[in-house]
This record gives C-alpha cells, sequence and structure tokens, in this order.
C-alpha cells in the first residue's frame, strides 16, 4: 500500500472548496509531485496543474484563485510537519513558525465568506501591481486598519494572514465583524492603488459572488 502523500491531502483540502468530496479527490489526483532536482520545490508545474484543473471541473477563471489556495494549503501541510524555514529577524510572507492547527480546519459560514472575499481582493490586487505587490504589505496594512474588533477575531485572522492555521476561523458576521473586515480591505487596497481601481475591485468581486453558484458566497452584499 502506497504511503500517505501529505501535499497530495493538502492539495485535495484546497480544491474542496471548490468542488465535492470526489471530484476533489479526483482533480487532487492529477497532481504530481516533484522528484529527483524539483523535489524542494512543490510549487514546479503548479500553474500546469491549475488549468488543468479548471479545465475538467468547469472552474475557468478561477486558475488564479487555485494557485492561491493551493499555495497556502502546501505551505501549512509543511509547517505542520515542521519544514517551515527559519530567518531569525524577518516576517514570512505567509507563514510564522507556531503551532499549526490542522489541515482539516476548515472554515464554514461568515469565516469562510470573508476568507475567499479577502483572497479575491488580494488576487485583483495582485493582477494590478504585478511584480511591485507584496502579500506581507498589503496584509499588514490591512490589520493595521481594522478597529475595534475583539482579540480572540484579531488572532484568528492574524493565524490565518500568516499560515499559522489552514483558514480562517471565528465569526464574522454582517453588519458586524465581517462589514469591519471588509470596509478595512477597502480601505487597504484604496491606499494601494487609489479609490477608482478598488471601486472597480470590488464591484467585480461582488459581481462574481452574487452570480457564483455557492450559496456561502452569493450573500456578499448584505455585508457591504
Amino acid at each position: 500500500m502506497a504511503e500517505p502523500d501529505p501535499a497530495m491531502d493538502a492539495v485535495r483540502w484546497a480544491l474542496s472548496a471548490y468542488l465535492d468530496p470526489e471530484e476533489a479527490r479526483r482533480a487532487a489526483a492529477l497532481w504530481q509531485r516533484p522528484t529527483g532536482d524539483t523535489a524542494g520545490s512543490a510549487m514546479a508545474g503548479l500553474s500546469r496543474y491549475c488549468r488543468l484543473v479548471a479545465q475538467q471541473f468547469d472552474l475557468a477563471g478561477r486558475e488564479a484563485e487555485l494557485h492561491l489556495r493551493i499555495i497556502r494549503a502546501l505551505k501549512a501541510q509543511a509547517l505542520a510537519q515542521g519544514h517551515a524555514p527559519s530567518q531569525p529577524g524577518a516576517l514570512p510572507e505567509v507563514e510564522s513558525p507556531s503551532h499549526l492547527k490542522r489541515i482539516t480546519d476548515l472554515p464554514s459560514g461568515s469565516a469562510l465568506l470573508m476568507q475567499r472575499f479577502l483572497e479575491a481582493t488580494e488576487m485583483h490586487l495582485r493582477s494590478e501591481m504585478g511584480a511591485a505587490h507584496s502579500p506581507q504589505r498589503w496584509r499588514q496594512s490591512l490589520v493595521a486598519h481594522i478597529k475595534r474588533v475583539p482579540v480572540s477575531n484579531m488572532h484568528q485572522l492574524s493565524d490565518w494572514l500568516w499560515g499559522r492555521t489552514a483558514g480562517l476561523q471565528g465569526q464574522w458576521p454582517a453588519r458586524g465583524l465581517g462589514t469591519q473586515l471588509i470596509n478595512a480591505a477597502y480601505v487597504a487596497l484604496a491606499e494601494a492603488v487609489g479609490p477608482v481601481r478598488a471601486d472597480a475591485c470590488f464591484t467585480s468581486i461582488v459581481r462574481e459572488f452574487e452570480q457564483a453558484s455557492d450559496p456561502s458566497l452569493s450573500g456578499i452584499r448584505s455585508y457591504l
């Protein structure tokens, strides 16, 4: 019997946000773990893999989102196995040495909606800024603009943003903490690309979510 592949588990977890369990299993089976000289980089061929999954599982247009989620899942899995790089004095872009919750701790409800919204916002920001985009700077700016949020929620947000947990946890309701989080994301985005482009970005994300077949996303307007 083949030994369990943690990287495959991480990929399957990332895909479970878009596919049912059986489809996620079949899509993960298409993942080819790097071997030989490329074994140290699980990112090899990832763009090609995301295009393949998008083509075969009706996810066209979501390649960049798949790419981001898989990267997060793989890095979270590496942390769980104790393989995270250590660079004293440097704040990592997605991960930070810490006790990681299980990779199977999936967000749900308002936390899932907020996670997906922030992921979509970061992808738009990356598209707008290109090589000038810094995930670290964006997340620091986002956190800086969040006011009057309970310490427990801030810990949950920081744990996810810096890779200490695989998904955002906690409650982020509309007209409450969820709306505050989206407002902070808008301010941070407007600082980076200006209010006109920030408005266009938010309009695009809201339209995409409202048209999504996933009912957990279509209620986004109640948070605005």
